[in-house]
């Protein structure tokens, strides 16, 4: 009987097998075949990407990623107005709606002193450890990193310290109606034929901001491009496009923050350490300060200042990536 039942049910056993193989061995060619077909399209899809970015560059002389850093500031404002928009009141106005909040005060407030300090030790950092990308020739490379600093300083001082006279934001805010108010007579000192008495108080219109931050008075009407919207854009753009003429790749920064991460376990002295890691990759520096001003900017733009003055503030700053493109497409229109 025993033996019976062995003969019936073992063919079956096998033939069950059989058919388990054949349904997991056609499972797995459906499988194959399916991953043949993502890794085609994946395929695809890249060829389409990397021939977008060869038509971009060779169109607009910009890559892929400047492009990308270039609209990240678009999205920044974006973001923030919805923040501002969608965000109740009290999650709105925080900490980093009182202009002394301390990134404002220490790094905002004294911006282009960091973005000098920074690059002033990035091109340090560059020049003592002979970068890969500077090459064996360095007074091209120091000439037109300090062209380009003296061209940046240049733009920054005209649009907020001074140009002619008041800086070039103040003289929008006076054309379209704006004026320095309420300043009472005894803090007039030697400004006192620059302004009309109104009342029992003085006003003027052709005084710029900080004269009249000096005289405790008030800003009032006209239009007021946002000088932290010009200074954190126009900082960052300068300090990227400086830059990425030594960035090698993303490989070689996940490399190096290993080798960091390995030194400091067996490092007797982490300060030094940190030190030298700083030293031989001064994109670091650099990146971080890029970082804190993407942040600063975002704050901006959900509490500081009308949307339009916020756009003025984002077009004149702005401004200084055409010293970086503009000499591109002369090259090319030359070459051609």
């Amino acid at each position: 009987m025993v033996l019976f039942l062995y003969v019936l049910v073992v063919p079956f056993s096998f033939a069950a097998s059989s058919a388990t193989s054949q349904v997991a061995l056609i499972s797995q060619i459906r499988i194959a075949n399916c991953s043949d077909m993502n890794a085609d399209k994946y395929k695809h899809h890249e060829k389409q990407l990397a021939s977008l970015a060869h038509r971009i560059r060779h169109k607009y002389k910009v890559s892929i990623g400047e492009l990308t850093f270039l609209a990240s500031f678009l999205v920044n404002f974006v973001v923030g107005k919805l923040i501002h928009f969608t965000s109740q009141k009290e999650e709105v106005y925080n900490y980093y709606n009182d202009k002394n909040n301390v990134f404002n005060q220490l790094f905002v407030k004294r911006g282009w002193f960091w973005t000098t300090v920074v690059m002033a030790a990035f091109y340090g950092s560059v020049f003592y450890g002979k970068h890969p990308q500077l090459g064996t020739n360095r007074f091209p490379v120091a000439k037109n990193a300090i062209i380009s600093y003296t061209i940046a300083t240049a733009w920054w001082i005209l649009f907020t310290q001074w140009c002619f006279g008041v800086p070039i934001m103040d003289k929008i805010f006076l054309w379209t109606g704006g004026r320095c108010v309420s300043v009472a007579e005894d803090r007039l000192a030697h400004h006192s034929e620059f302004f009309n008495k109104v009342e029992d108080l003085y006003e003027s219109t052709v005084v710029g901001s900080k004269v009249c931050r000096q005289l405790r008075g008030n800003w009032e009407g006209g239009h007021d491009p946002s000088g932290h919207v010009f200074l954190l854009i126009h900082s960052s753009l300068y300090m990227f496009f400086e830059t990425v003429p030594f960035w090698r790749n993303w490989t070689h920064v996940r490399t190096t923050l290993g080798k960091l991460k390995q030194d400091l376990s067996v490092s007797d002295n982490r300060t030094i350490t940190v030190g030298r890691f700083f030293l031989h990759n001064p994109w670091i520096p650099v990146g971080m300060l890029i970082l804190l001003w993407w942040f600063m900017l975002l704050m901006t733009n959900v509490y500081f200042h009308s949307i339009l003055e916020k756009l003025v503030g984002l077009l004149f700053g702005y401004a200084i990536s055409l010293v970086y493109l503009l000499p591109r497409r002369r090259a090319t229109t030359g070459g051609n």
